[in-house]
């Protein structure tokens, strides 16, 4: 039987033990939540609030991938990140010392909470929000994330709009004027609504604009760089590498394409490379998904280079190439690079595309 299946009692289980203890904390010290969702660039948002206001206020962040039903109750408990399965028993015995000892009024608890918010299927920000109440909600864009869940686009505009349904009177609803369906939101809450436009797509920057503007803020702070997400390293044989590995969908991977192109002009790049995998939990337009990304790349790459089960797709819309596998592409494209390439590299996290990263750049070569 699926392991998955057979813990799935448990899991729930801690599911419910976990929110009732972050509920009991959230009662009790009640610091004003800002939450993030969206398809795309929730954990550059997330961070680049932070980022804004913790040099004036007493705020944390979720840290990482802790912005689920299970890793956001972990997050306001003060947890870092998730545990392997085996610790949850001693995790749940910690997590109720936690809770216990943020009841004491001396006890140091954040007085601001910027928590990431996920949504992989329907009723997700629901159930958050049943707990969670925020006071600011910011949607950055609505895309085709998910759809194997949620089927629609319409339908994750639904399930996102949930945050901003739940904001109060006195709240604050940010939301991303360049996407209809995220603008048409603000019919939805009772809070007052500011929007932002992303220039040049960078919705953390345009985000933190607006945060920085709402607290009186004058003097943006240098925001920071996010692992796996458009980091400039240096490659192979002086070229340049854009590692955007952490994650993707047909939204995050045109806005990357894109950015192949821009960076490409700023670096003076001789060749644009785009190296592209699967894009993951589309449904049965999965294929129709990756053929469009594929002719979008033919306008943004010189070369398309693609490996996974749905990545030939890409490959014949694009006029690129198809490789069965990581190591042939690598192989491929270690022969290939040249000085002056400019290479992008992006897919679905399950993909594991840091793997090409890592066997393209100098190894002396570090994100920032």
């Amino acid at each position: 039987m699926d392991f998955k299946i057979l813990t799935r009692p448990f899991f729930y289980l801690v599911q419910v033990i976990l929110k009732q203890l972050s509920r009991w904390v959230l009662e009790k010290r009640k610091p004003v939540i800002i939450a993030v969702t969206g398809s795309v660039a929730k954990t550059s948002t997330k961070e680049a609030i932070w980022r804004v206001l913790k040099e004036r206020f007493d705020v944390q962040k979720s840290e990482g991938n802790l912005n689920t039903e299970i890793g956001l109750p972990l997050a306001i408990l003060g947890f870092k990140s998730a545990p392997v399965w085996f610790l949850w028993p001693f995790v749940l015995v910690f997590a109720l010392g936690k809770a216990f000892w943020y009841q004491l009024s001396f006890v140091h608890y954040p007085k601001m909470l910027v928590l990431e918010m996920a949504a992989d299927k329907p009723n997700d920000i629901a159930y958050l929000v049943s707990f969670i109440r925020p006071k600011i909600g910011v949607v950055t864009a609505v895309g085709p994330a998910h759809l194997q869940t949620f089927h629609t686009l319409e339908r994750i505009a639904q399930e996102k709009g949930r945050l901003v349904e739940a904001l109060p009177d006195d709240g604050y609803a940010i939301l991303n004027q360049a996407d209809p369906l995220v603008a048409k939101m603000a019919q939805k809450t009772k809070a007052q609504v500011l929007y932002f436009v992303p220039q040049d797509g960078d919705i953390a920057l345009a985000v933190a604009k607006k945060m920085a503007q709402l607290f009186g803020i004058r003097h943006l702070p240098p925001l920071p760089s996010l692992k796996g997400r458009l980091n400039l390293l240096a490659g192979l044989n002086n070229s340049l590498v854009i590692d955007d590995t952490y994650n993707a969908n047909p939204l995050s991977v045109a806005y990357a394409l894109k950015q192949l192109k821009k960076l490409a002009q700023q670096h003076l790049a001789k060749r644009r490379i785009a190296v592209l995998g699967d894009m993951l939990e589309l449904g049965r337009g999965a294929a129709q998904w990756h053929r469009q990304i594929g002719r979008m790349a033919r306008s943004c790459a010189d070369l398309l280079l693609t490996t996974g089960q749905l990545a030939q797709e890409m490959a014949e819309a694009g006029g690129g190439h198809f490789f069965p596998d990581k190591k042939a592409l690598i192989d491929y494209l270690k022969k290939e690079i040249r000085p002056g390439d400019l290479v992008l590299v992006k897919a679905s996290r399950k993909m594991k595309f840091e793997e090409i990263v890592q066997a393209i750049i100098k190894k002396e070569s570090k994100w920032k």
